[in-house]
């Protein structure tokens, strides 16, 4: 009897450290945008040839479904912050980035990209 229940308890246990090692959601979107930065940062370099240098905030890193109005729904896309530098070291602006992944959960290609609010004129602090 005892044995079986500490047989039973060492699954439990081993189950437990599987399922705790295994990446959270965030964390492979996360990585999976990490893994394409220079794709990003040449994407984002290509609309402006101002831009020298982008720096994203991965802190702000976040999913959303944006919403198309028919009755398929929208698409899932992942969103943070980036600021932008020209060749000068001057602060461009900051706004955001969206990826559209092909999996939201468990991404693994870009199927589009594109800026949010985008604004390539100089911070007023910086002219």
């Amino acid at each position: 009897m005892i044995t079986g229940v500490i047989v039973f308890l060492g699954i439990i246990g081993v189950l437990g450290v599987k399922k705790k090692a295994e990446p959270s959601i965030k964390e492979k979107q996360l990585a999976f945008l990490k893994k394409r930065e220079n794709e990003m940062t040449d994407f984002i370099k290509n609309q402006d040839d101002k831009i020298s240098k982008v720096y994203y905030d991965w802190s702000t890193l976040d999913d959303e479904v944006v919403e198309n109005g028919l009755p398929q729904g929208g698409d899932d896309i992942l969103t943070l912050r980036i600021k932008v530098i020209d060749y000068h070291d001057t602060d461009i602006n900051s706004f955001g980035f969206a990826v559209s992944p092909d999996n939201i959960n468990d991404p693994v290609k870009i199927k589009d990209m594109y800026t949010i609010n985008a604004d390539y004129n100089y911070s007023k602090e910086n002219i």
